[in-house]
């Protein structure tokens, strides 16, 4: 570029340097007449005058201009120094407020709220200055203001929302959050606090919407966003399940049911949303359509849950009908667990001895086959549920109260039975047995959709406690006495639980069994 740049000067150099050529070999003069006066002069001499005349004029010109921008160019130095100041003044202040020095960031927020014209930068630096203080009030107010700016409304909002998360008005915090949803649909945040707030106070209708604006706003997939859906409803449905002491507040069954429609339909393995829709049917008094909803999910999402609706499903049939209709339920899904499980329990419960234990061998079988082959296996690798049952047969088919009492010993060193169990903080779900122990919300640590059916991690570790002074086999022998009835440990079924379908990971007092030497032991001392 710098060539170029030298090429044309070079350029103009000529151009000039031929027309003085072509001048010089072209002499005259040139007479002016002007107002009675003649003047004579030479060429060169005339076009001289002219140039110089023509710098006057521009030269005029450029003063001119200067003195008329004079003052306002004055003015815009003055007030970029005044800006320069200002945003020094406030990267000081935010460099403090990041460093924890909340005495200087609020002296450099007054001093940038002097210098600058930008309420909304200062006043953010200011209400940080007065958090690190612990002036919450002060805090809030300047979020208030920023908040009533529109250009800064999302950012006023968002600390409003953490101040009153902060101080626990969570009902505050969903007005603000719904505020900000509203300000800037494209805020992803602001979107999921207010459904998961919304959610948490049970308004499940706010939640759904909210739910897609933040699906709209990327901020969550559209699969979660279906499961999530999915949750919703299902909780929806939960709250119909829920006795209620004022007759006034009686539940919605059809709406609670559409809910439930709903959700099966958004993720059909889902458990506890099939298992809201069967509770909500049987109350309707629509056993046989509760019964076919959970034959169609056997094969995929067998669970004890469904179990104990599908054995509790018919409410007038004999023990030894229900045990032949959850024999067709097993025959749907042979090779898991539950199926063998339930068969085992309503054999138990019409007596049919010998295909109770064929059931339970082939249970016991299978719980041990999931233990290996990464290790040896051995008699203890099966669940305290089956041991239970173990012990049932015994004591029901033979009366050998010797080998019943060996079975409930073992139990309390046995795998836990699975429960609802909390992902986040490992709390159990709280929920009453009319609704399976399971919620939405966890009622620990408020995550949502967090519930999951495993066993408790304490025994899966291998770490079984005993009671004070007292060994698990201790503990468990304490069941039974020389000459008394078989006492059940808790979270084992009596004849008529298994009559009125409840399966073993539910418990007659709606308390789900925990497992390990810990509980067992300790609950069973009388």
């Amino acid at each position: 570029m710098t060539l170029w740049r030298a090429v044309g000067f070079l350029i103009k150099i000529a151009i000039i340097v031929a027309i003085a050529v072509w001048l010089a070999n072209r002499p005259g003069d040139l007479s002016v007449l002007w107002l009675g006066h003649r003047a004579d002069m030479p060429i060169g001499f005339a076009i001289a005058i002219a140039a110089l005349l023509l710098l006057a004029i521009f030269a005029l010109w450029r003063l001119w201009h200067f003195l008329r921008r004079a003052p306002r160019e004055l003015s815009s130095a003055r007030s970029n120094s005044r800006k320069a100041k200002g945003y020094r003044a406030l990267t000081r202040g935010l460099t403090a407020a990041a460093a924890g020095d909340a005495v200087e960031a609020r002296k450099q927020a007054r001093l940038a709220h002097d210098l600058l014209q930008e309420p909304s930068l200062t006043l953010l630096l200011a209400a940080q200055a007065a958090q690190l203080e612990g002036d919450d009030a002060a805090a809030e107010r300047y979020f208030a203001a920023l908040a009533k700016n529109e250009e800064s409304a999302l950012l006023g909002l968002r600390g409003l929302i953490t101040s009153a998360l902060k101080r626990g008005d969570e009902q505050t915090a969903k007005q603000y959050a719904e505020q900000a949803m509203k300000v800037a649909p494209q805020a992803s945040w602001a979107a999921e606090t207010a459904h998961r707030l919304e959610l948490k106070v049970g308004e499940y209708d706010a939640a759904e919407a909210s739910l897609k604006i933040w699906n709209r706003s990327q901020g969550i997939d559209a699969r979660a966003a279906q499961r999530r859906r999915a949750v919703i409803l299902t909780e929806k449905a939960r709250q119909a399940l829920i006795p209620h002491a004022d007759p006034a507040a009686a539940p919605d069954i059809p709406a609670a049911v559409a809910a439930a429609r709903e959700a099966v339909k958004l993720a059909s393995d889902f458990v506890p949303a099939r298992f809201m829709l069967a509770q909500l049917l049987i109350r309707q008094g629509k056993a046989k359509e509760a019964a076919k909803l959970i034959e169609q999910a056997w094969n995929t999402s067998p669970h004890p849950l469904l179990a104990g609706i599908f054995a509790r499903a018919e409410a007038n049939e004999t023990p030894l009908d229900r045990a032949h209709r959850v024999e067709r339920l097993a025959r749907v899904n042979p090779g898991n667990p539950e199926s063998h499980r339930a068969a085992a329990a309503a054999a138990l419960s019409a007596q049919l001895w010998g295909e109770a234990r064929r059931h339970l061998d082939r249970l016991a079988e299978i719980e041990r086959a999931e233990r290996g082959p990464a290790r040896e296996v051995g008699p203890h690798d099966i669940s305290q549920s089956t041991a239970r049952l173990y012990a049932r047969l015994e004591e029901g088919e033979r009366s050998n109260m010797a080998a019943a009492r060996d079975w409930l010993e073992r139990a309390a060193g046995l795998l836990p039975d699975p429960v609802w169990l909390c992902d986040k903080c490992g709390a159990p779900g709280e929920a009453g047995p009319q609704c399976g122990h399971w919620q939405a919300v966890c009622p620990h640590c408020d995550a949502i959709d967090s519930l999951t059916w495993k066993r408790p991690q304490l025994a899966e570790m291998g770490i079984l406690a005993a009671p004070a002074g007292a060994s698990p086999a201790t503990g468990a022998g304490e069941i039974l006495n020389e000459s008394g009835p078989l006492r059940r440990l808790p979270g084992e079924l009596t004849e008529g639980q298994v009559a009125a379908g409840e399966t073993a990971g539910e418990t007659g007092n709606g308390t789900p069994p925990m497992g390990g030497s810990s509980v067992d032991a300790a609950r069973l001392v009388n």
